[in-house]
């Protein structure tokens, strides 16, 4: 579980620097992105590369390794809820969203009504009594 989830962010991590590469640096200072292996362009292959490296720089470090063998260990632990207690807290979940954006809607549409029809009205005949 540790190597597929090392081996999942080297390659997250290996597309964000391809992405950093080709946005800003080849665009700011206008270089072109040539094919250099198979379809690979030059950004992909350095990003890659950048990626890979650092995930074997930190795999190397033993804090890091033990850290990620320490969070596989506590997730084993973890007891995570049963298909009923999940669809039963959604719909909790779905019933006070409506009930507060209800609640919202309610205020939105009486705050509406204040600003746009009574204030006005009342301003203008305070207007004509003062005047």
């Amino acid at each position: 579980m540790v190597a597929m989830f090392w081996v999942g962010s080297t390659i997250v991590l290996g597309m964000f620097f391809e992405n950093l590469l080709s946005d800003f640096v080849f665009r700011v200072f206008r270089l072109n992105d040539p094919q250099v292996l198979f379809d690979w362009s030059l950004t992909f292959v350095l990003g890659f590369a950048i990626a890979i490296a650092i995930a074997v720089a930190a795999w190397m470090q033993a804090r890091v390794r033990g850290l990620a063998f320490e969070c596989a260990q506590e997730l084993s632990m973890t007891t995570w809820p049963t298909r009923s207690e999940t669809q039963t807290q959604t719909v909790a979940v779905l019933v006070a969203t409506v009930i507060c954006a209800g609640i919202l809607g309610v205020f939105d549409a009486f705050g509406s009504k204040v600003m746009t029809g009574w204030l006005p009205v009342a301003f203008s005949w305070l207007g004509r009594l003062g005047g």
